[in-house]
């Protein structure tokens, strides 16, 4: 489950304010990234720096993304590839949220079913319990 929430806060998009209250270094960097206030040379996660570098830089591409599930999703953000393709089930679900191929509410998982939810405009952060999910998702909000 750790594995799924850190995905989801590395590949969520539209974050405008800050980042300074999430907890991972790595995290915390990518969500700075987006938000113009660093870069992702300070991720030392390569599949985490990839798609930072694949999302706010332009400067890679979601084939450097080792892992299969990470890559696919990375790839139907980029709108070069579909949600079909990966196996986590609540990551492909999130995926399907995010790129609006259905809703959240196959999610299993309740944090990742909120934040998607919260990413979508039909719910607030606060039913997040997860610190670093839900400080991501007000990020988002700002």
């Amino acid at each position: 489950m750790r594995l799924i929430l850190a995905v989801l806060l590395m590949f969520s998009g539209y974050v405008y304010a800050s980042c300074d209250n999430i907890s991972n270094d790595d995290q915390r960097n990518y969500c700075k990234a987006r938000e113009g206030r660093g870069g992702c040379q300070n991720i030392k996660d390569d599949d985490q720096r990839n798609a930072c570098k694949a999302e706010t830089e332009g400067t890679g591409d979601c084939g450097n993304i080792r892992n299969d599930d990470q890559r696919n999703y990375c790839k139907a953000k980029q709108g070069s590839g579909g949600c079909q393709n990966i196996k986590d089930d609540d990551m492909r679900n999130a995926c399907k949220g995010e790129t609006g191929g259905s809703d959240c509410g196959n999610i299993r998982d309740d944090d990742q079913r909120n934040f998607c939810k919260a990413k979508q405009g039909s719910d607030s952060c606060n039913n997040i319990k997860d610190d670093g999910l839900r400080n991501q998702c007000k990020s988002m909000q700002h």
